[in-house]
């Protein structure tokens, strides 16, 4: 019988095959993981958990000619924002102060608006008109988003 004679560089052959296999393997994977934007999105997701609702008041407005066969409707609407924890005080001080200008600002706003805006699914337009009267008026810009606590549409 014969000595068969194993080969050493087998298993080093074996070895760098699968450090190869692993490279090529965690190659697509570089670059994937941004720490800024983690970072960032992480930031984003404490600050909208740490914000609070300041109610913002109720308006009500009468719209001149909002649609075909309707001669006045009504658009009323109780709105509340979303400030950080931090301002909330200041910002209902605010409101409070400000109360009369900032509803005016607010009816002027809302009455400038076509009836396509009041027909948008999000109303995003009168949210952003909302947030631009109220931080305009408080000048730090603390409003983060509008919701409602109630909104109604009415032709008269």
């Amino acid at each position: 019988m014969g000595v068969v004679k194993r080969s050493t560089r087998a298993p080093a052959l074996i070895e760098n095959i699968n450090r190869l296999c692993l490279v090529l393997a965690l190659a697509p994977l570089s670059g994937c993981l941004n720490a800024e934007a983690m970072i960032q999105s992480r930031r984003v997701t404490t600050v909208r958990q740490s914000l609070v609702e300041v109610d913002l008041g109720e308006v009500c407005v009468t719209l001149p000619r909002p649609a075909k066969g309707a001669n006045v409707a009504e658009f009323r609407v109780h709105a509340f924002g979303r400030v950080s924890d931090r301002d909330r005080d200041h910002v209902v001080q605010a409101i409070e102060t400000h109360g009369p200008e900032l509803r005016h600002r607010l009816l002027l706003a809302v009455r400038q608006l076509s009836m396509e805006h009041f027909e948008e699914p999000d109303l995003q337009t009168l949210r952003t008109q909302i947030i631009e009267v109220v931080n305009g008026a408080i000048l730090e810009e603390p409003l983060q988003s509008v919701g409602f606590y109630s909104l109604t549409y009415s032709n008269i």
